[in-house]
């Protein structure tokens, strides 16, 4: 799992430094449009996961700011580890 994770991290970072050296015209015009609205488009998506995992793990986070950054930067590959734990622990509850 932490593998997985992992690499959608890279991908979602390699995403990032495309649109942004899309900004500087780096590639074709069309390629920066492209770039540019998948960019706003996946802004927007991780803006609304910043919200939701805020909302659902706000008490349980021990550095707030970093986490809803990294989840506006890296959207659910930051969220699935306190998703899993999260998990873990309904599961332990409930066994006992």
């Amino acid at each position: 799992m932490k593998a997985i994770i992992a690499l959608g991290k890279i991908i979602t970072l390699i995403f990032w430094v495309a649109v942004i050296a899309s900004l500087f015209e780096v590639f074709s015009e069309t390629a920066s449009a492209m770039l540019g609205w998948a960019g706003a488009a996946v802004l927007i998506v991780h803006f609304i996961e910043v919200a939701l995992f805020t909302k659902r793990f706000g008490d349980k986070l021990i550095e707030p700011k970093f986490d809803k950054l990294m989840v506006l930067v890296f959207g659910i590959f930051h969220v699935l580890p306190f998703l899993v734990n999260q998990l873990k622990e309904e599961a332990n509850a409930s066994s006992r």
